[in-house]
């Protein structure tokens, strides 16, 4: 067969067991056709074949994060970054920055879920107040929120919130200073977020600017997780996105239970879905059942020994079974979410009676999301019974407060990767916050600090040859597509091209790389503006 595109003149990480690298790679048909040297893969050139000098830069493939919610985080690239902020005053100027370039349709917000966003980091130990905000923002909507229960709003925006607000008691909401705590920020969040779904060409807009965010961190692959009951409208969003050639990330969508809704209700919406789990196509596909069996982590069901309290698991053990079983008999995946050793548990002697039953559910079809306190007796029995498991260090490095609080001494065996790695486990991992990038990610996998600089359990780490693969080939197989994740002949095209080898670098410097170009399906979607415009044709 003849090549399409020839890349040459670099080197290739294939990250594939079965398939070594390079210094050119060779692809036809949107599929790797062969890796190896200069030479040996120029019998592959014909005519037609396009030519690419890679110029020393490393190929490797494409980034899949296994469990971060793509719609979710189009609106949070749009909000303000306040963690490095020292004062009100500071803020205060963030803001009036925005108000001159926003839309005065727009809500002006910030991201909240990082524990560097609050009032004790401002010399003034306080928010700012609504007048403040007012002077910077006097025409656009402004709601500043810090988690878990703050937040300020100005006039413009409680002018908009007039009807939610109204009746709240004053120590939910202060008109004359714009504070909300407790309930009204719940009301206001919910609130903001309702309205922006009624704007469909807002949606699609920010969409595509986080599908350009996510390209340059060299991510080519996400799975959404799917927000509680919300599979239809993220469903018509993402179709719409790619009937408009305006989502070029492959997508897998969740269909995810709302734990709050009774769950026959909700077996009922999801056996009623405009797509079924499994439907689509190599580029967007409706994938696995979402299921929350616990909390976060002060509502983790924790195992017996380890209690943090009343265990409240969102479904009954024949709820799961039930599930298992109506997956097994349509070939569906299912990925439940679980992070104390007690769901964890739960869900191994879930799938291993339904298996002994006679249900045919196959090795793979089942997956942990988190796994938080996943131990050495459950690792051995996900991997006798097919369970997969993606991890999220980014929860680890934004929620550490929470988790030593929550856990104490257990905190240290969070997310114990290289035990898993020790034990031959192959595992995935994903963002599911902020900071979303892979490098990151590995970045914290390889060395475990945190948001403050401090350790969530060093001797967990893994060296950074051991952290990639789960954002590669491990993710691939994590979602059911070997052909996902490893440039090894006959693997799908995706890759990113590196300015310089990431393992060559200091970890400390991941964060900060961003490709030089990313192919998805033999078909480049971004080049980095700094590349001169002939080498790869975006």
């Amino acid at each position: 067969m003849t090549a399409d595109w020839l890349l040459t003149g670099g080197r290739v990480e294939t990250f594939s067991p079965d398939a070594g690298g390079g210094t050119a790679l060779a692809i036809a048909d949107g599929r790797v056709l062969a890796v190896g040297t200069d030479a040996d893969l120029e019998q592959l050139a014909g005519p037609a074949t396009r030519r690419t000098d890679l110029g020393g830069a490393t190929v490797w493939p494409g980034f899949i994060d296994t469990h971060i919610h793509l719609e979710k985080v189009s609106h949070e690239f749009q909000m303000l970054r306040l963690e490095q902020a020292r004062s009100v005053g500071e803020v205060v100027g963030i803001v009036r920055e925005r108000a001159r370039a926003a839309s005065e349709h727009v809500w002006i917000r910030c991201f909240a879920d990082t524990a560097a966003w609050n009032e004790r980091n401002l010399a003034e130990g306080r928010l700012p107040t609504r007048d403040e905000l007012d002077a910077a923002a006097p025409r656009t909507p402004v709601y500043l929120y810090r988690r878990p229960d703050r937040a300020v709003i100005n006039t413009v925006g409680a002018q908009r919130m007039a009807d939610r607000l109204a009746g709240l008691p004053v120590e939910s909401y202060d008109p004359a200073t714009g504070y909300l705590h407790g309930q009204a920020v719940r009301v206001v969040n919910d609130a903001i977020y309702t309205q922006s779904m009624d704007d469909d060409e807002y949606r699609l807009a920010i969409l595509d600017e986080a599908c350009g965010r996510l390209l340059r961190m060299g991510v080519t692959t996400v799975v959404d997780p799917g927000l509680a009951g919300a599979f239809e409208p993220s469903w018509a969003l993402y179709r719409e996105a790619r009937r408009r050639d305006r989502l070029p990330l492959r997508v897998r969508l969740m269909n995810r239970f709302d734990w709050r809704k009774p769950f026959q209700e909700e077996l009922d919406r999801l056996l009623a879905a405009t797509a079924l789990p499994m439907t689509g196509d190599e580029n967007l596909r409706a994938w696995a059942v979402k299921l929350l069996l616990d909390g976060e982590f002060a509502t983790a069901w924790m195992r017996s020994g380890e209690e943090i309290g009343d265990a409240h698991p969102h479904y009954t053990g024949e709820e799961l079974r039930t599930l298992l079983r109506l997956a097994a008999d349509r070939g569906w995946p299912v990925c439940i979410h679980a992070m104390g050793g007690g769901a964890i548990g739960e869900i191994i002697s879930a799938v291993d009676d339904v298996r002994r039953a006679g249900a045919p559910l196959e090795s793979g079809q089942v997956s942990i999301a988190h796994a938080f306190l996943v131990d050495v007796l459950d690792l051995r029995e996900c991997a006798r019974l097919g369970i997969k498991i993606s991890v999220n260090p980014p929860l680890g490095f934004v929620y550490s407060d929470e988790i030593r609080a929550a856990w104490g001494p257990l905190a240290g065996r969070t997310m114990p990767l290289a035990t898993m790695s020790a034990l031959g486990f192959r595992f995935a991992a994903g963002s599911d916050t902020h900071p979303c990038a892979p490098m990151h990610g590995a970045l914290m996998a390889v060395t475990r600090r945190v948001w403050d600089g401090s350790s969530l359990g060093d001797h967990e780490s893994l060296t950074p040859r051991e952290a990639f693969p789960m954002y590669t080939r491990h993710a691939g197989n994590y979602v059911g597509e070997p052909d996902l994740g490893h440039l090894a002949p006959g693997a799908r095209a995706d890759l990113a091209v590196w300015p310089e080898d990431p393992l060559e670098l200091d970890p400390e410097e991941w964060p900060r790389q961003e490709p030089l170009a990313v192919v998805i399906g033999g078909r480049p979607v971004h080049l980095d503006p700094s590349t001169p415009g002939s080498a790869f044709h975006v």
